[in-house]
């Protein structure tokens, strides 16, 4: 009975406080987001509801036209002022979308933006400009920037320090992965922010998994409890506020009340492939344009006063054609008499009766869709029936909609994409309905199903998220029934974008300078591309440090090698004279953590040990490993530095975010985008604005050359880009060509001749004791000839006896890292440290293998993984410290 009690209170464990927290900050956050979604769809609302009465009573006054487009166009650039002037003095990096920026922050770049763009500040600017700016007629959407802003409640709850620290431990290995608990957080704040733009639940779970590289079940489970409690107190905000009378003003632009129903044409599927070429294609079309509009914007934009004049001048200019363009409109009839009531049916929208129509009881279509409400143009395309808009008001304002939603996006405004791809993709499919109703092929009630199925293709070529949308779009509009359609649609528009360009996403961020892994990853499996070829190689020593440094060379590698942020820790050479010869790999040792050790011991220390900083490595690659298994290890784990090491110890070299990257960009990009950015800029910059478009010889008209002239391979490309073959011949066998493979531990570890020359610099290796052959420099600068370990031993001693150099952990860290009469004997990833009292004879050194004793017979152990490694190497003194 006791025991059964016992047993029972050891399974009654309270949780952790970090886990509580954990939990307590996940519905936090969702109940935040919720709610700050909510009041910013209702100020956004209000906003645009003042703004449309006064539009209205503007546009339909009989007064002379030139002050009623003064008014107008004046009204407009106040509230993008505005927008800009709450930017400028609270936080400038509100600007954009952000989700460009959190999809790279998922990735695990680490960049400069970063440093103000998660801050309570850029939060406030971004929610209160984000509302002036969709109320001012400029051609963006609010829903990006809600992602944002989720975000940043996110990471504002894990931002205390404790929590903080919590979270380094949790990430498992501090230097070599970036902090994997704090953009989980991320993540789940910007599937928030998705649910409350959209209402849509498990659209926005879906959405932060494709913006994520790493993704697991535990976060996906908790992604979706915190979407769950999204939904449910925005729902529950909106009921509230409209038993009391005070949601009226969601109708003005906002996309809460959308419940449409459509008919199912599965007989129309030719129809709905065309629509889906056609739409995918418009959208990296789109992307192509507003990159070489972002190019050109950063000639004239690097001052705070040219982006504020930039927002301006687009202000202005979208209300000259916006107030002009109606003119060119069709006055449509209405379906009745009464004079408050024009169109029948569930599309409600102010229809301008009497605006350029000089008779009774008709409206102009075009000031229809230009001065409504996004949200009711929106409602207007999707419910409205066929006749409503004709079809050369709806291909006017297409054009100019699409070229000035390509100049606004990337401005000086958190601007947001969603809103303007649902109204010019509504667009492109209710033409294309036209077209088919006009033919006889479509009845007349499927525009509004070919308007949602338009919207949808085009933000497949434009985003390049298939899954999410598909799922955003029918939650959205409450239709179950189109989810087959939708998913068609939204897998060929993207693989037609795929054809010609990345997304639009991934073109800010190489726009950015935000080094994001995984760009062309699909491609890397058509080149042979190994470790070795793309490794920063351990040759000359470099940025590496040995496992005891003077002073002096540890400050000159801070002073050097500014941008690593940690160094690779190797053993002392065999042969420091020899450039070839390497140490075996110890760890990685952080730039932080250098800098406090010269703090502590001082600039003019003789030797400091590095070892009670040096961090072992989770994980190895031997030289010869694919470039996709890189790829994998680095997306999945959040891995900032890889070491390549050879079957025998040595460090060959490191892969790191940086050398990815540069294979990405020189090798695997097909589009080669970062050298047609630098060579756009470059053609700018000496005065061809519109040559460094280049219409006649682009990537849409080499595309075009190679399907038109090639159409097989060109569809052969395309299903086969997943699924290409790697070759995996010899791939993780030992070279026979390579003679360092080949050679056994005894013959490469060659001892030292006494009486060397020990004018060598001081990066090259320690001064030695010529008569001893044994390093005579204790850790605290004491001389202890004698009295430490053979740096010079002839056999490579492995887990305790005399090993034969057999092949050890390359990956995952499951071997032993030795050295000819090491120091140390470290097992990578156990965290095993041996520092025992050798006897030393001959250069002979008999270790104490994976246990933490300095007998040599000891049972301790270091039993975290993450432990860094302790103890001194040059004095037995030294303690080690677990």
């Amino acid at each position: 009975m006791a025991n059964a009690i016992q047993l029972n209170a050891k399974r009654l464990q309270i949780p952790r406080l970090y886990t509580l927290l954990r939990w307590l900050f996940l519905v936090i956050i969702a109940i935040s987001t919720a709610l700050v979604g909510f009041f910013q769809s209702m100020l956004v609302s209000s906003l645009y509801g003042l703004r449309s009465q006064f539009i209205f009573s503007i546009v339909l006054l009989n007064e002379n036209v030139f002050v009623k487009f003064l008014q107008y166009t004046g009204f407009n650039l106040l509230l993008a002022f505005l927008c800009c002037f709450f930017m400028w003095i609270i936080s400038p990096a509100a600007s954009g979308s952000g989700i460009p920026d959190v999809k790279a922050y998922l990735n695990g770049v680490e960049s400069p933006i970063f440093k103000n763009f998660f801050t309570i500040k850029t939060f406030i600017a971004k929610v209160i400009s984000s509302a002036l700016a969709v109320s001012s007629s400029l051609v963006m959407g609010k829903e990006g920037p809600m992602l944002h802003a989720g975000s940043i409640l996110a990471v504002v709850m894990g931002s205390n320090k404790w929590m903080q620290q919590q979270m380094e431990v949790a990430a498992h290995w501090g230097t070599y992965t970036y902090n994997k608990e704090q953009r989980d957080l991320v993540a789940i704040g910007a599937a928030c922010g998705v649910t409350t733009a959209f209402k849509a639940p498990v659209g926005g779970v879906l959405f932060a998994m494709e913006m994520s590289t790493r993704w697991g079940k535990e976060i996906m489970w908790r992604c979706f409890l915190a979407c769950a409690i999204t939904i449910v107190v925005v729902r529950e905000a909106v009921n509230i506020c409209s038993t009391h009378g005070h949601c009226k003003s969601l109708q003005w632009g906002s996309l809460i009340w959308f419940q449409l129903k459509f008919p199912t044409p599965y007989e129309q599927v030719w129809a709905i492939i065309l629509l889906a070429v056609v739409g995918g294609y418009l959208g990296c079309l789109y992307i192509s344009f507003n990159t070489w509009v972002c190019v050109v914007r950063k000639k004239w934009t690097k001052f705070m006063w040219a982006r504020i004049a930039e927002v301006c001048a687009i202000s202005v200019a979208t209300s000259i054609l916006f107030f002009f363009m109606p003119v060119a409109g069709r006055c449509k009839s209405c379906d009745s008499k009464a004079d408050d009531v024009c169109l029948s049916g569930g599309a409600e929208f102010k229809t301008f009766q009497g605006f350029h129509c000089h008779t009774d009881h008709h409206y102009n279509d075009l000031a229809t869709l230009v001065f409504n409400p996004q949200g009711y143009v929106t409602q207007a395309l999707f419910q409205g029936h066929s006749g409503t808009f004709s079809f050369t008001s709806m291909l006017l304002y297409g054009v100019i909609y699409w070229l000035m939603a390509g100049i606004t996006y990337g401005a000086f405004i958190p601007s947001g994409l969603f809103t303007p791809s649902l109204i010019f993709g509504g667009l492109l499919g209710r033409m294309w309905a036209e077209a088919l109703v006009a033919m006889h092929v479509a009845n007349e009630n499927t525009v509004g199903f070919y308007a949602l199925l338009g919207a949808a293709s085009f933000l497949g070529g434009l985003m390049r998220m298939s899954a999410a949308q598909a799922l955003i779009l029918m939650e959205m509009t409450q239709s179950p029934a189109m989810l087959p359609f939708l998913m068609l649609v939204l897998v060929i528009s993207k693989n037609v974008g795929d054809c010609f360009n990345y997304g639009v996403f991934e073109h800010q961020m190489m726009l950015k300078n935000l080094a994001y892994v995984g760009l062309a990853e699909n491609n890397s499996k058509k080149f042979h591309i190994n470790a070795s070829d793309i490794m920063k190689r351990n040759d000359e020593k470099g940025d590496t440090l040995y496992i005891v440094e003077p002073g002096c060379v540890l400050a000159e590698a801070l002073d050097t090698f500014r941008d690593s942020a940690a160094f690779p820790v190797t053993t002392i050479p065999l042969d420091p004279e020899d450039k070839t010869s390497k140490g075996n790999f110890v760890g990685m040792i952080s730039r932080r953590n250098v800098a406090l050790l010269i703090d502590e011991q001082g600039v003019d220390a003789a030797a400091i040990d590095l070892t009670p900083k040096v961090e072992v490595a989770p994980i190895l690659i031997p030289p010869n490993m694919p470039l996709p298994f890189i790829y994998r290890i680095v997306n999945a784990e959040g891995f900032n530095y890889v070491p390549v090491i050879r079957w025998n110890g040595p460090l060959e070299g490191m892969v790191s975010r940086a050398e990815l990257v540069d294979v990405q960009n020189a090798q695997l990009d097909q589009f080669h985008l970062k050298e047609q950015l630098e060579k756009m800029a470059h053609e700018i910059d000496q005065g061809k604005i519109i040559g460094s478009m280049h219409l006649d010889n682009n990537i849409h008209a080499q595309a075009f050359k190679h399907i038109f002239t090639h159409p097989v391979a060109a569809v052969r490309e395309v299903l086969d880009k997943d699924d290409k073959p790697m070759q995996v011949t010899d791939t993780f066998y030992l070279a026979a060509d390579d003679k360092s493979y080949s050679s056994r531990p005894s013959d490469v570890a060659r001892p030292y001749a006494s009486g060397q020359d020990s004018s060598l610099r001081l990066r090259t290796r320690l001064p030695q004791d010529a008569s001893a052959g044994r390093t005579s420099t204790s850790v605290n600068g004491d001389i202890s000839v004698g009295a430490s370990h053979s740096i010079h031993g002839a056999d490579d001693n492995r887990r305790g006896g005399s090993g034969d150099g057999s092949p050890g952990g390359v990956v995952g860290g499951a071997g032993a890292v030795g050295s000819g009469g090491c120091l140390t004997d470290i097992e990578m990833g156990g965290g095993g440290v041996t520092d025992s009292a050798a006897d030393v004879t001959g250069g002979n050194a008999q270790g104490a293998g994976t246990q933490n004793n300095r007998d040599g017979d000891g049972d301790g152990g270091v039993d975290d993984e993450r432990t860094p490694l302790r103890g001194g190497l040059a004095s037995s003194s030294v303690k080690l410290v677990t």
